[in-house]
């Protein structure tokens, strides 16, 4: 995932500064204040390389803030044991033919069952329906989890 939000990152920023420059250099270059069709490019060209940058700086804001969750609940989370009930491949994403997989399983919090969802695997492990796994709750609200898979 993170090669994938570099590609978009670079090219997008590289996108940007040719559109930025190219636009820059036509502005201070032209003796016309009013917008003329040759400004198409250089505009299309940095909304493009915008778009694309967006995109990968969007993937790894949201690697960045998953990685701050789940170091937070392990440090102050409270820690739970599991047993996990379910595997299956999360269908709705795929890429190159692979679908990452999705660990369910059910831990007792306060008195009750409850049941926890991993985020999405893409490499195999070696997980197996009745198999206890680590569960980090938030205190103050359950639905605030991190299920440890050991990536």
């Amino acid at each position: 995932m993170k090669l994938f939000a570099s590609l978009f990152l670079g090219i997008g920023l590289f996108f940007a500064l040719i559109g930025l420059g190219w636009l820059y250099v036509f502005v201070s270059s032209a003796e016309t204040t009013h917008f003329s069709d040759e400004l198409i490019g250089p505009l299309v060209f940095s909304f493009i390389g915008l778009i694309f940058a967006s995109v990968g700086g969007g993937v790894f804001y949201f690697q960045a803030r998953q990685k701050a969750r789940r170091e937070l609940l392990l440090r102050t989370g409270q820690k739970l044991r599991a047993v996990i009930s379910n595997l299956y491949y999360n269908t709705s994403i795929s890429i190159n033919n692979r679908h990452p997989l999705v660990i369910e399983c059910i831990g007792v919090i306060g008195g009750s069952k409850k049941t926890f969802k991993s985020h999405n695997l893409w490499k195999a492990a070696p997980f197996e329906i009745g198999q206890e796994i680590v569960v980090y709750v938030d205190s103050r609200n359950s639905d605030n989890f991190w299920v440890e898979v050991g990536e």
